[in-house]
C-alpha cells in the first residue's frame, strides 16, 4: 500500500485527441430521435449545441489515431512506452472477449513493448483511475517510466436517443490519449482525489442520477475542496478550471462554492464539441492557452452511478 507522499512524482507531459468529422445539431439531433423542437432549445440553451458523430468507426480505431496522434506530437517513438491503459466509460466500447480492445489499440500503434491492461467501472471518471493505477504501478515498478493512457466511447448505432443528459449535455464519439512519464517537472500532477456516492449503488434510474441536485453539488465541491488540500494549494492559486462538459449554468454554482473567479472555468468546448465522456477535462487542458508556467489547472469529471474525480497539474 503506497501513501500519497511515497508515490513517485508523474507528468502528464501530452494529450492529443481525435473526434469524427461528422458533425450533428442538437435541432438535428431531436428530429431524429423524435424529440420536441422544445427539447432541441433547451440543449441550446445549456451550450449543449452539437456532437460529433462516428457514424460507425469504432471506439479502437478513434484510441488508436489518438495514440498516434499523441506520439508524432510529442516526438515519442512506440517503443519508449513502458506501459498503455484502456479507460472507457461504457461497456460497448470494448470488444466482446476473448477479443480485446487494448490489444488492438496496442497491435495498431505499435506498442508491442508496452505492459497493456484497461480500466473502467469508474465511468467518465475511469481515466483519472487510470492516471491513479500508473502511478501506483510506477511506485511498484522502477523500470516504467512513460505510460499512455487513452479512452474512447461512443454511442452505438441504434442508441442516439441515449445522447442527451437531461436537457444539460449531449454525449459526443471521440477518444483522447495522455503521456504520462515519471519525474518530469513539466505539467507536474500535484494531486489526484477520486470520490464515489454510496447513494447510487443499489440501481440506475433516471431519476438517480447524479446532475443537477444539491447533493450532487456538495459532491463535486468536496471532491474538488480535497484534491486541492492534497496539492496543499489555495483556490487562489488556480489559473484554469477545466471541466467535463455536462451541467454550464451549474459550474456557475460550483465555481462560486469552490471561490473560484468565473472567468477562470474555460468553457471554450461546451458547445464546440459537447461532452466526449471521460475525455472532456483532457481535451480542455490540451485547448486551454491559459497554463501559464508555475501556474495550476484544476480538472475534474463526474459519471454515472455517482463517480467524482479531481485532479491539480502544475504547468
Amino acid at each position: 500500500m503506497f501513501t500519497h507522499e511515497s508515490l513517485p512524482a508523474l507528468a502528464l507531459s501530452g494529450v492529443a485527441y481525435c473526434l469524427p468529422d461528422k458533425v450533428v445539431d442538437a435541432h438535428t439531433w431531436a428530429t431524429r430521435c423524435g424529440q420536441s423542437a422544445g427539447r432541441a432549445a433547451a440543449l441550446s440553451n445549456n451550450e449543449a449545441q452539437r456532437f460529433h458523430d462516428a457514424a460507425g468507426e469504432s471506439p479502437a480505431d478513434l484510441a488508436t489515431k489518438a495514440v498516434r496522434a499523441l506520439l508524432a506530437a510529442e516526438h515519442a517513438t512506440p517503443d519508449s512506452i513502458d506501459a498503455l491503459v484502456y479507460a472507457h466509460t461504457i461497456q460497448s466500447s470494448v470488444l466482446a472477449p476473448p477479443a480485446s480492445t487494448v490489444h488492438q489499440i496496442q497491435s495498431e500503434a505499435r506498442l508491442t513493448g508496452a505492459l497493456a491492461f484497461s480500466v473502467t467501472q469508474q465511468n467518465c471518471v475511469s481515466p483519472f483511475a487510470a492516471i491513479r493505477t500508473v502511478r501506483a504501478l510506477m511506485a511498484h515498478n522502477p523500470s516504467i517510466m512513460r505510460a499512455v493512457v487513452v479512452c474512447a466511447d461512443l454511442i452505438a448505432p441504434g442508441c442516439d436517443h441515449l445522447r442527451a443528459i437531461q436537457d444539460l449535455a449531449l454525449h459526443s464519439d471521440g477518444a483522447c490519449a495522455l503521456l504520462l512519464e515519471r519525474g518530469d517537472t513539466r505539467n507536474r500532477i500535484e494531486s489526484l482525489y477520486l470520490y464515489t456516492d454510496g447513494r447510487f449503488l443499489r440501481r440506475m434510474r433516471d431519476e438517480l442520477q447524479p446532475v443537477a441536485d444539491d447533493r450532487y453539488y456538495w459532491s463535486a465541491f468536496t471532491t474538488m475542496r480535497a484534491a486541492l488540500g492534497r496539492a496543499n494549494v489555495q483556490s487562489d492559486q488556480i489559473a484554469c478550471v477545466l471541466p467535463h462538459h455536462v451541467n454550464l449554468p451549474g459550474w456557475q454554482r460550483l465555481m462560486a462554492m469552490l471561490g473560484i473567479a468565473q472567468d477562470r472555468l474555460f468553457t471554450h468546448n461546451f458547445a464546440r464539441i459537447g461532452h466526449v465522456f471521460g475525455a472532456d477535462p483532457f481535451i480542455n487542458f490540451h485547448d486551454c492557452e491559459g497554463k501559464l508556467p508555475g501556474g495550476r489547472s484544476l480538472l475534474f469529471s463526474s459519471g454515472l452511478v455517482g463517480c467524482f474525480g479531481a485532479m491539480v497539474v502544475r504547468h
